[in-house]
């Protein structure tokens, strides 16, 4: 695709967080928090905002051929990781919530399962009453990223912001998959006293981001590309017109 000149997006201020209020972090997968929203948690938490974090999958399928990791064991791990990572940003376990829809089929709007989870949405909802919202963007490559924003986009949140989040965008999505300038408004977040924060955050998912899982070759593991895409002073965001 051509990529999104990121640097040429305007730069907000970290102060402008204290506007965002009581705030919901939907991550499709462990991991998706910090990569694409890990400075913007951080600064929340620093200003003294609430932050909750609904993880959507249960990530059994990064390593699906792992004997030493099967599927209940590295849900386990992964959702632990989150804990780790989100304690580096300031949020408490208490504050996360866990949905374990089967990785790679979070209900979208064609499959039979999306009404049952739009109703759990919408009572996770009820009981935050977030003031703001962040989900990924809505064509980011990944069918869970893209089912996590049509049940958002389905959910009651008349009184909540949404900011939308790019993970895969930039390395495997087309033109077509990016915002056009008449349905998002992007802006860029400055996260440079958080930024380290971030990285050990992210750090902090050992089974994607090292070979803790050894006897998958196949199994996946962020790249440096990846890595290094995200260890910049800023975040990403996408605002709908």
């Amino acid at each position: 695709m051509d990529h999104l000149d990121f640097e040429n997006i305007p730069l907000a201020p970290e102060q402008c967080v204290t506007g965002f209020g009581n705030t919901l972090i939907v991550a499709p997968h462990a991991d998706d928090e910090s990569l694409g929203c890990g400075g913007v948690i951080a600064l929340l938490r620093k200003y003294g905002q609430n932050v909750y974090i609904l993880l959507l999958s249960d990530g059994t399928l990064s390593h699906p051929n792992s004997k030493e990791y099967p599927a209940e064991r590295l849900r386990d791990i992964r959702e632990n990781e989150l804990v780790n990572a989100a304690a580096f940003l300031g949020v408490e376990a208490q504050n996360i919530i866990f949905c374990r829809f089967k990785d790679r089929s979070v209900p979208d709007q064609s499959s039979e399962g999306f009404d049952d989870a739009l109703k759990n949405i919408n009572k996770i909802l009820s009981i935050i009453r977030p003031q703001s919202i962040f989900v990924p963007w809505r064509r980011d490559p990944h069918p869970d990223h893209q089912a996590a924003f049509q049940l958002i986009q389905a959910a009651i949140t008349e009184n909540a912001k949404i900011y939308e989040y790019p993970i895969w965008l930039d390395q495997l999505g087309t033109v077509d998959d990016s915002p056009t300038n008449e349905e998002a408004m992007p802006f860029r977040l400055n996260i440079t006293s958080v930024l380290d924060q971030k990285q050990k955050a992210i750090a902090a998912h050992l089974s994607q981001t090292t070979s803790l899982i050894s006897d998958d070759p196949h199994g996946f593991r962020i790249s440096e590309e990846m890595l290094h895409q995200f260890n910049v002073p800023y975040e990403t965001f996408f605002i709908s017109k």
